[in-house]
């Protein structure tokens, strides 16, 4: 067997090989002599009809194509170990020829995972901003914010608008306003909130009962036991919105260094499949708010293709981040556990989920907890201690 390895622009690869035409009768005669053990054929007991009739009753077709799905597996295999291959697709297969009594040869083409050089990251140090305290004046405002965006909905004047708001909240029914008075939902796995801050939150719900002063009435009205009690939990959730920012920002700091000494280009397709991420996670947190992606682009005046092409700067970064991520983890070998993956996966319904859906869930799962791992390993050595 001879090939030949072309590494093209973007990460693209090519393999091409050539297999002589006895080592492929060779597995052709293995291939034959497998179908033969089973085969029952009139006259013959299994395993001794002859090979004329034993390819007359299988086919040449099927025989040349098992021997070619053979030889691709067996011979790809081993030249991306060889070669050190890491191919980010499944390669592309393309037989040039195949026909008994001849050489056989093929190619395969697929896109390459980059070699990542991160340099010395270790030597990065970057220093966590103290977070924020809230103030009086900041649980008050948020207050305000809760009270006017609460009298407004309560306020609407057509019954569709009504039905409407009507309808979002059944289905949640767990939501709160932020201090901006925007209504955050906890199913939005971008809200970050700490788990005390969701328990407390939970019933926060509008009801019908009017009042335009903010009182122990008012607070009531929202879920609370008394004014006293609301501003308790606004400070809290205040609080946990804070901190997750803090720590958000200092990722953020951290990864802004790594784009700095990182060296290598992202593919294409790793590109591509991160803008499509994107595009779920918006659709996701519209549905939320009870909206359709197709009237936030009416209201964007922009197409799919164009949020895309925005954002695709962004994309890129994400790709580079989490391949840097990858890597120090594997450098720094860190280990997932069954338990932990077991752990994850508990509160998850999967009854419905096919066997490899399910092996794709759980590898999702790992990868997600080997990030996790390595950036708290990242964070710890290379924490500079607090900015007051």
């Amino acid at each position: 067997m001879q090939y030949t390895v072309n590494r093209q622009e973007k990460h693209k690869t090519e393999i091409k090989v050539d297999i002589p035409k006895d080592a492929f009768e060779k597995v052709y005669k293995d291939v034959l002599l497998g179908f033969g053990k089973d085969a029952k054929i009139a006259g013959f007991r299994p395993g001794n009809a002859p090979d004329e009739v034993l390819e007359s009753h299988i086919g040449h077709a099927k025989l040349l194509n098992e021997t070619a799905s053979f030889l691709v597996s067996k011979h790809i295999g081993e030249i991306l170990k060889k070669e050190d291959l890491s191919p980010l697709d499944s390669p592309q297969i393309a037989v040039h020829s195949l026909s008994k009594g001849s050489p056989f040869s093929f190619s395969a083409s697929f896109t390459q995972r980059p070699k990542v050089k991160v340099g010395d990251w270790k030597k990065i140090k970057v220093k966590k901003q103290k977070a924020k305290g809230v103030t009086d004046e900041d649980v008050n405002l948020s207050i305000k914010n809760i009270h006017e965006a609460w009298v407004k909905r309560k306020t609407a004047t057509t019954e569709d608008a009504g039905k409407k708001t009507e309808d979002t909240e059944e289905k949640s029914g767990k939501f709160i306003y932020d201090a901006h008075g925007n209504k955050v939902f906890f199913e939005d796995k971008k809200t970050l909130r700490s788990s005390s801050s969701r328990d407390s939150t939970a019933g926060l719900k509008i009801s019908q009962e009017d009042t335009s002063e903010i009182d122990d009435e008012f607070a009531k009205a929202v879920g609370a036991k008394d004014l006293a009690n609301l501003k308790e939990i606004v400070r809290r959730d205040l609080e946990a919105l804070v901190s997750d920012q803090t720590e958000i920002n200092f990722e953020q700091a951290i990864f802004a260094e790594f784009l700095k000494i990182a060296d290598f280009e992202p593919p294409e397709i790793l590109i591509e499949d991160e803008l499509n991420r994107m595009i779920i996670r918006l659709n996701s947190e519209l549905e939320q708010q009870g909206k359709k992606i197709e009237e936030y682009l009416k209201e964007q005046q922009a197409t799919v293709e164009e949020l895309k092409k925005k954002w695709r700067e962004q994309a890129e970064k994400n790709v580079k981040i989490s391949l840097i991520l990858e890597q120090i983890g594997k450098e720094e070998k860190i280990q997932i556990e069954k338990t932990e993956i077991g752990a994850a996966l508990q509160n998850t319904n999967q009854t419905n989920l096919t066997e490899e859906q399910k092996k794709s869930l759980e590898n999702y799962i790992a990868f997600s907890i080997f990030q996790a791992k390595t950036l708290d390993l990242v964070k710890k050595t290379v924490s500079g201690g607090l900015v007051k």
